[in-house]
């Protein structure tokens, strides 16, 4: 999933949009919390040997997988591909815009940005001025289709293909109009999150999610938690869900993270929806001297992943690499330009925790997942006549 003046992030699409957000608190909703009975012992062992398996797996090293078959990209060459995105200025959005051109490079295929500066009524714009000029596709970045339906409409009328990035969960259905899609798979992240908490707690894991329910990919995050606790979690656990609303950020996580602990005696694990909050969630908790408290959250923002690796309440962070995220905009796009199928490309994730992240530039994205060929895996794909 950095925001404005934090530092780089590397995940999550409609943490575009919820990036940008400043949220408090709404009262917690207990009608959305589950509880866990305790189950017999050699359930329990078998569940917690389940959340094990994977840790293992999402901390492990990330590979590519193809988005699909190899296909000629000799009608795409020298055409332009439109990314109209939300906001620019977040650093996260130009880190993976960055991916992206340098993929056009060796594709032999032009970018041009339009930044909607957090207006969806601009975005409709940047669409159509798309239109009117030279786009060979567009792709929405952090902006949901019908928000622009009009601009889509035009652009299929024009059959200009258009590109869904970062706006629903990998698991959703394409969204109306758009002829391809690259995301992350939010509902998996939850379920990582909800194995790694039961993985690193003595006992009965007592949680609360601090949820953005504007964003529809973190109701798929808190679906994913909430059915990974259910997996996971067999001996008394329970998850409450702490509805978040625009207004301020800051003080707004601080409120949310203090009158939690205050109400909640047994809680001892947190999930922020997103770094951005969890920045303001972990120096709460140090506050709150609640020493038993972890927390987790998406997105490996670099800050982030400094509490991870010193220690400091946060034990855990789930996140994509976003350069590789552009790499597979261009690579949808390329496909939508040339006739191939429309489908769904999902960008990796990866389990960061203290023993992985030991050594490593937190700076060096690439060399947080792993060195993964991702641009060899691309190239490899897109052939010429």
């Amino acid at each position: 999933m950095r925001i404005h003046s934090l530092p780089r992030s590397r995940a999550a699409g409609a943490a575009l949009l919820a990036a940008a957000l400043i949220v408090p608190l709404s009262a917690c909703s207990a009608a959305q919390g589950i509880t866990e009975k305790a189950a017999d012992s050699k359930t329990v062992a078998a569940a917690r040997k389940s959340a094990q398996a994977l840790v293992d797996k999402a901390s492990g090293p990330t590979v590519f997988s193809k988005p699909g078959d190899a296909f000629d990209i000799t009608a795409a060459r020298g055409k332009t591909v439109w990314v109209v995105t939300l906001d620019n200025s977040i650093p996260y959005v130009r880190a993976v815009l960055n991916g992206m051109t340098e993929a056009g490079r060796q594709a032999g295929v032009k970018v041009r940005v339009f930044d909607s500066k957090g207006s969806t009524s601009t975005a409709g714009k940047g669409v159509e001025q798309a239109l009117a000029t030279d786009a060979a596709a567009v792709v929405a970045f952090g902006i949901n289709l019908s928000e622009v339906s009009g601009a889509v409409r035009a652009a299929q009328q024009a059959k200009v293909p258009v590109i869904s990035a970062f706006n629903v969960d990998a698991n959703a259905p394409l969204e109306e109009g758009a002829a391809g899609a690259v995301s992350v798979d939010f509902y998996d992240s939850g379920r990582i999150l909800a194995a790694h908490a039961v993985t690193a707690t003595d006992g009965p894991v007592h949680a609360s999610y601090q949820h953005l329910p504007s964003v529809a990919t973190f109701t798929a995050l808190k679906k994913g938690l909430q059915d990974g606790f259910k997996e996971f979690c067999r001996s008394g656990c329970s998850l409450s869900v702490d509805d978040l609303n625009q207004a301020d950020f800051k003080q707004g996580a601080e409120r949310v993270t203090s009158s939690t602990l205050m109400r909640n005696r047994k809680l001892n694990w947190v999930f922020p929806a997103i770094d951005g909050i969890a920045q303001f969630t972990v120096p709460a908790i140090e506050a709150a001297n609640r020493p038993e408290v972890q927390a987790s959250s998406i997105n490996a923002v670099t800050a982030n992943l400094e509490f991870v690796r010193n220690g400091r309440v946060q034990s855990a962070d789930v996140g994509n690499n976003n350069s590789w995220l552009g790499w597979a905009m261009m690579d949808r796009s390329l496909r939508a330009i040339t006739g191939q199928k429309a489908a769904t490309t999902v960008v990796p994730l990866k389990l960061f925790v203290k023993d992985n992240l030991k050594g490593k530039d937190l700076a060096d994205e690439d060399a947080l997942f792993d060195g993964a060929d991702y641009r060899g895996g691309f190239t490899a794909l897109w052939k010429t006549r």
